[in-house]
């Protein structure tokens, strides 16, 4: 049975983004904005990507990969193949539901959680904040499949049994498995 997940600290508590186990910043770039200078509502697409390579970080650090060696190909899964024997996954299903504007040079908090391990899919939940004024901006899941061998031999496969390891040592006993 996998422990419980830390108490946040007070001062994480207040934060409206406390609930997510693996956050990370990022600033609203140009090329971010659309032609009414506010983000592009495909860009939040993006924002989750960062938050799903952040926990790859996560999880790879769990693993006890250096950092200069998660950083690698991060963005291909590479500190997943690493840690696990070849594991990696692909997205099948995202859905956004946007609940405010962010603009330019704002600092934004992405925030991610898995919160569903089921045989082959991880189930995921996001959130992006503004970070001065913690206004929320996009709320969002998604799925992902678990796919193993190389090349054009990709085929779903069951989620690795270390990457549960680890995600349950990140979300404690909200994260529902089912092998």
């Amino acid at each position: 049975m996998p422990a419980k997940k830390a108490e946040p600290v007070a001062a994480e508590k207040e934060m409206p983004w406390h609930e997510f186990s693996v956050t990370v910043e990022t600033v609203v770039r140009w090329r971010d904005l659309d032609s009414y200078n506010h983000i592009n509502n495909s860009v939040y697409l993006n924002y989750f990507e960062e938050g799903r390579i952040a926990y790859l970080y996560k999880i790879a650090e769990l693993a006890g990969l250096k950092p200069a060696a998660s950083h690698e190909g991060a963005a291909s899964g590479q500190p997943l193949k690493a840690a696990f024997d070849g594991f990696s996954s692909t997205l099948t299903k995202t859905e956004v539901e946007y609940k405010g504007q962010g603009f330019l040079h704002e600092t934004l908090v992405i925030g991610i959680r898995y919160t569903a391990v089921r045989k082959i899919f991880m189930e995921a939940e996001y959130g992006i904040w503004v970070k001065d004024d913690k206004r929320l901006l996009a709320r969002g899941k998604s799925v992902q499949v678990a796919i193993g061998g190389s090349g054009k031999d990709f085929k779903p496969t069951r989620v690795n049994e270390k990457f549960i390891e680890f995600a349950q040592k990140l979300e404690g006993d909200r994260l529902i498995v089912v092998r």
